[in-house]
């Protein structure tokens, strides 16, 4: 992140709204946003300026500074687009919509690739000594830290190319139905900034406002952000230990167990997953309640009866393109990880892609 010197005059702000639309963009790092000259000066609606207002009195945070931040921010037609939910797929003369087929294996094969496993790799040797330093104070894993960031930015790679602020305003006042949820993503990071002497014009990120290495939301990088190089600042953008930091402090946060793995195959079926309750993200049953209701454990299983699971279904297709199922046993460690994202898919990635990097075929 670029560390913000001075903001501009307050007269000058009013100058910078009127001529956003016509700015040129950074060429070295363009932000793909879409300008509308209708929706570009946001310091001319009163909600916004009434938003700043709250934040202002809430944080701490001077008005004027506020004011000069968001008078450059413009409308991004890409944010609103991707954001908007895609149909399903409509059966011809059917009113039930439904999605297409769930592949497991389709999903995860971008992410379990040859070079994304040596990358990691190469990502855990070269911060060789904070891992050595988290593993020792959390115990959280090197390689499911290194794979959160694997998925997520293949090690910074992809980081997102879109202006946050634009992202984030946009989501804000121009897209209804997450609004709320935008605004207080909105304030923490404007305060985020603020604290950290960041310009947020400078800030990119993902078109829904993720930032960095490990694409933390604002409200998480508030919350669980680290200085893992000790530099006296947060950096998920150009700092790998601070990215490192902030990954295992959010799994600390949501319950890493030192020493456990996250994924056990085991036998099941759908009535056994249904019957359980089975399909959230807490580790709501134990190991002997799954062996109850039916799940095949097998011999020599490495968890105790009364260890807190969950029951995990990763459909996909054979080999034979037939639909099939992989069952698992997920622990309080692939839990913290849906805490990261909800999806059994992307828990599973991160799990396996976790093991490649340490040279783990299973699960």
């Amino acid at each position: 992140m670029t560390i913000y010197a001075t903001a501009c005059a307050a007269c000058m702000a009013a100058c910078a709204c009127a001529l956003a639309a016509d700015a040129p963009a950074n060429t070295a790092k363009a932000p793909q946003s879409t300008v509308s000259p209708s929706a570009s000066c946001y310091l001319a609606r009163p909600d916004v300026v009434d938003f700043l207002g709250q934040i202002s009195e809430k944080h701490g945070i001077p008005l004027e500074w506020l004011k000069d931040e968001v008078a450059v921010a413009r409308y991004s037609e890409t944010a609103e687009r991707l954001m908007t939910p895609k149909p399903g797929i409509r059966k011809p003369g059917s009113d039930v919509v439904k999605s297409p087929f769930r592949n497991y294996l389709a999903y995860a094969r971008g992410f379990l690739t040859q070079e994304r496993i040596l990358r990691g790799r190469e990502f855990i040797e070269r911060n060789a000594a904070i891992f050595d330093e988290i593993e020792m104070k959390s115990g959280v894993s090197r390689y499911v830290i290194t794979a959160v960031i694997g998925v997520e930015t293949f090690y910074g790679r992809n980081m997102g190319r879109y202006r946050v602020l634009d992202s984030l305003m946009t989501l804000s006042f121009d897209y209804t139905r997450r609004a709320a949820f935008f605004k207080e993503e909105l304030a923490h990071f404007l305060e985020f900034c603020w604290r950290q002497e960041v310009q947020p014009v400078t800030v990119l990120g993902s078109f829904a406002g993720a930032i960095g290495y490990g694409q933390f939301m604002p409200s998480s990088l508030d919350r669980w952000g680290a200085d893992g190089d000790k530099d006296g600042r947060i950096d998920m953008v150009e700092s790998e230990p601070d990215a490192i930091a902030s990954v295992a402090r959010f799994l600390t946060a949501h319950g890493w167990v030192a020493g456990r793995g996250l994924l056990y195959p085991v036998r099941a079926d759908a009535e056994i997953f249904d019957a359980t309750g089975s399909g959230g993200i807490a580790a709501h049953a134990t190991v002997e309640g799954l062996r109850k209701a039916g799940v095949d454990t097998g011999e020599h299983f490495p968890l105790l009866d009364d260890e807190p699971v969950l029951l995990v279904d990763l459909p996909q297709l054979d080999e034979k393109g037939r639909r099939t199922t992989k069952w698992y046993i997920g622990t309080r460690n692939f839990s913290s990880v849906l805490r990261y994202n909800r999806s059994y898919f992307y828990a599973a990635a991160v799990a396996m892609l976790a093991n490649r990097i340490a040279g783990i075929d299973e699960p």
